[in-house]
């Protein structure tokens, strides 16, 4: 997204586009210049870290699962 006379680009996922519409930003989007097949190549690998001794700790557990259940909607 870029405001139109400005030189500052910036990337988001496509669901910021909503909040563009909803705050009427002077914002443009445009889709990426790439195929399909391109744009698997652009994925990036997401790794999961966390110290052993919050292994077992329930909120800690539950945001690994959270971000787990979402990713694994998206695939």
């Amino acid at each position: 997204a870029a405001q139109p006379d400005n030189l500052l680009l910036a990337t988001a996922p496509r669901y910021c586009q909503y909040y563009n519409q909803l705050h009427q930003l002077p914002l443009v989007a445009l889709p990426l210049p790439f195929d399909e097949s391109q744009q698997k190549k652009l994925e990036v690998p997401f790794t999961l870290l966390w110290h052993k001794r919050n292994s077992h700790n329930p909120k800690i557990v539950w945001l690994r699962e959270t971000i787990k259940n979402l990713y694994a909607s998206m695939a």
